[in-house]
């Protein structure tokens, strides 16, 4: 197991944080170059697919283990020993969740539009009624604002210095105002269940100011024929956080319990 007093930076996210398309994931993705910029060890678990369910279970655990061994792993770097972690994560479209089958958890995703990564996905759909109730915008935004601000404030008590980043999806809050769905619980006060637009002004403004697809089209970033980021869209991005996210990245050094 290596030991470094180097400091380990943390990603985790989808395809796309994940390097999807890319000739050499590894040394192309924004996470090994914001690493190598920033002068960390690059850990990044990200896994093509997944949800936010996923995301925050498995950085939880990731950082959990870390907080208590100083201990952390990637497919690249194998187990690395650190006393100091930063974290970044490129949240995925909300409409993605898990279920337990009754030995593993199971990915499962709403096939449609955002969510369809080029030819191969085409022709994909969703029929499930579990399924498509699952994915709807109401009970997706609720599950994926309380992981954010659950593991945002988590990593804040911790002292981890992070940054969230919401990767491609285009949030409705309109579904708030709509009186047939306003009323979402059996119990409890009769108005104002949802309350979405005040979680969302809660929310990390590094998550709720922009998506990273907003920025790269802006700025000429090329996409992949399955509307992965290209390299130099990577390059870009990581850019990108390092000049206008330091303050979420720096922002304190934390040391082992």
């Amino acid at each position: 197991m290596k030991q470094t007093k180097t400091p380990i930076l943390y990603s985790n996210g989808d395809s796309v944080v994940w390097g999807a398309e890319l000739e050499n994931k590894e040394t192309q993705r924004f996470s090994g170059i914001l690493s190598k910029q920033l002068g960390m060890i690059d850990c990044n678990n990200s896994s093509a697919g997944v949800s936010n369910d996923y995301i925050y279970r498995q950085t939880m655990r990731d950082v959990t283990h870390w907080l208590e061994t100083g201990e952390c792993w990637s497919e690249e770097s194998g187990w690395v020993i650190s006393e100091n972690m930063f974290v970044t994560i490129g949240w995925t479209s909300p409409t993605r969740f898990e279920w337990w089958n009754g030995t593993s958890y199971q990915q499962e995703r709403l096939w449609t539009g955002y969510d369809k990564w080029g030819t191969n996905d085409e022709n994909l759909t969703t029929e499930d009624e579990f399924v498509l109730n699952q994915t709807e915008d109401i009970p997706s935004y609720i599950r994926t604002f309380n992981h954010i601000l659950a593991l945002s404030s988590w990593l804040d008590l911790n002292g981890i210095g992070f940054t969230f980043f919401n990767t491609f999806y285009e949030y409705d809050l309109s579904v708030d105002i709509k009186p047939q769905i306003n009323k979402i619980d059996n119990f409890g006060r009769d108005k104002d269940q949802l309350c979405l637009d005040y979680i969302w002004k809660n929310l990390p403004k590094d998550f709720s100011t922009n998506t990273m697809y907003e920025y790269l089209k802006e700025e000429g970033g090329e996409f992949l024929p399955r509307n992965h980021p290209s390299d130099e869209s990577h390059i870009l991005w990581a850019n990108y956080l390092k000049e206008t996210r330091a303050m979420f990245v720096f922002r304190k050094t934390n040391k082992l319990k």
